[in-house]
């Protein structure tokens, strides 16, 4: 099974804000390029307080190369478990991150992905488990995610959890979070679907074949 390893990845911190609306509307953050090791990289965070508090989420996204590639079928990201964290369900969705100079992950592209069912990467409606230990959390991405990779030379991603994908916060203080670990496997797998042959018509005539195989269907 082919692989393609990421070219890019990092997370965006978002900005501290008032209320749970605002902080998913956010159009900033702090971004970290090519972290190591476990981080804390997918979030939501709220703290009341009085006279205003504090909500933020975290996103990560990634960024493939994927200008080789035009068959693939049946893809999977794979990403490395964390020691420890959260068992929120994640959601893929469509990005256009990274656009810092030289292509790294910028402040501003906190707010460079898409919500919503259309803008869905992950083959499952409802998100997939965020589990922990050893080997790697595995996301079935649906036909769309197949479709941008083969037509296009990047693919790029964006990982958030479900609270921040269904736009909701928590019923009381405290935070979700989901922990990825950079220093280990980051990659697409995938199956290639077989080439179609061509095919010609040939109307009434002579032809000469000069070389290679013709076989003739009804």
């Amino acid at each position: 099974m082919p692989t393609q390893n990421a070219a890019a990845f990092g997370f965006i911190v978002g900005s501290n804000q008032t209320t749970q609306e605002e902080a998913r509307d956010a159009t900033s953050g702090t971004a970290t390029n090519s972290p190591s090791g476990n981080q804390s990289s997918m979030q939501y965070f709220q703290s009341a307080g009085r006279g205003g508090g504090t909500f933020r989420y975290i996103r990560t996204f990634i960024k493939f190369d994927t200008s080789s590639i035009t068959t693939a079928t049946n893809v999977v990201l794979n990403v490395q478990k964390a020691g420890s964290g959260d068992a929120d369900n994640v959601f893929v969705v469509k990005s256009n991150a990274f656009t810092g100079e030289d292509g790294v992950l910028a402040n501003d592209d906190f707010n460079n992905l898409s919500f919503g069912a259309a803008n869905l990467y992950s083959q499952a409606a409802t998100g997939t488990e965020w589990l922990y230990g050893s080997g790697t959390n595995d996301v079935s991405l649906n036909s769309d995610a197949a479709s941008d990779i083969n037509n296009n030379s990047t693919f790029t991603i964006a990982l958030i959890t479900g609270l921040d994908f269904n736009d909701q916060g928590l019923s009381e203080d405290g935070d979700v979070t989901n922990d990825v670990n950079f220093g280990g496997i980051m990659r697409i797998t995938y199956d290639e679907s077989p080439a179609v042959p061509p095919y010609i018509k040939l109307e009434n005539g002579r032809y000469m074949l000069t070389a290679g195989k013709l076989t003739i269907k009804q």
